[in-house]
């Protein structure tokens, strides 16, 4: 029970850095990357 209480308390901390309004640019990035990568890999997959 008091290991649950400290994982709570750690999670709700108010003191953890926030990531920088910035960041989401890259996170979009990376989502559009995957996108591409995958259907360049499914065609790939469905030529041969």
């Amino acid at each position: 029970m008091s290991e649950e209480i400290e994982w709570k308390r750690l999670l709700l901390r108010k003191d953890r850095p926030l990531p920088k309004p910035g960041c989401s640019w890259a996170f979009y990035l990376f989502l559009i990357l995957l996108i591409v990568y995958l259907i360049i890999s499914y065609i790939k997959f469905k030529t041969s």
